[in-house]
């Protein structure tokens, strides 16, 4: 996952994977969109709910910059988190970009093992979500994309 904030520029996380160096290793994450309906009717409302975008990720040289930006309201200019097709050749195939975000909670805990991992929010106010179809050439195929925009309710 790469994160760029307004003031400090970009997070460094710990990733070494070829062409995501110095990005933030992501173990999982979260996302959620959803459209109201009134009961009884079969069309939704116009009004979308998204939830913010969560990540769990291991302590590591990007925790206390995430920190800062959650501490300081540091705008997220852009973050991307990136899914990779593992087996083969390793192949990006999903994205969703976040803009206009910010760090809303970050929580730390370990496991029965000792492991230390973080649990951080984005809250967003753009969001590009991307797919990329492989081929079973191995090449890439067409890509489909969703954007929306977060409008202020009145």
């Amino acid at each position: 996952m790469s994160v760029q904030t307004k003031r400090a520029g970009k997070v460094k996380g710990e990733s070494s994977v070829p062409g995501h160096e110095d990005e933030i290793a992501v173990s999982s994450w979260r996302w959620a969109v959803q459209a109201s309906s009134s009961l009884g009717a079969t069309a939704a409302t116009a009004r979308r709910s998204y939830s913010g975008l969560t990540v769990v990720k291991a302590i590591d040289s990007a925790s206390t910059a995430l920190l800062s930006a959650l501490a300081t309201n540091d705008e997220v200019k852009e973050s991307v988190l990136t899914m990779r097709k593992s087996g083969g050749e390793a192949v990006d195939y999903f994205f969703i970009k976040l803009k206009e975000a910010r760090v809303t909670q970050i929580e730390h805990s370990t496991n029965e093992h000792g492991e230390a991992s973080e649990v951080v929010t984005f809250a967003f106010r753009k969001v590009e979500v991307e797919y990329r179809r492989q081929e079973s050439s191995g090449g890439r195929g067409a890509s489909s994309v969703f954007t929306d925009e977060i409008v202020p309710s009145a």
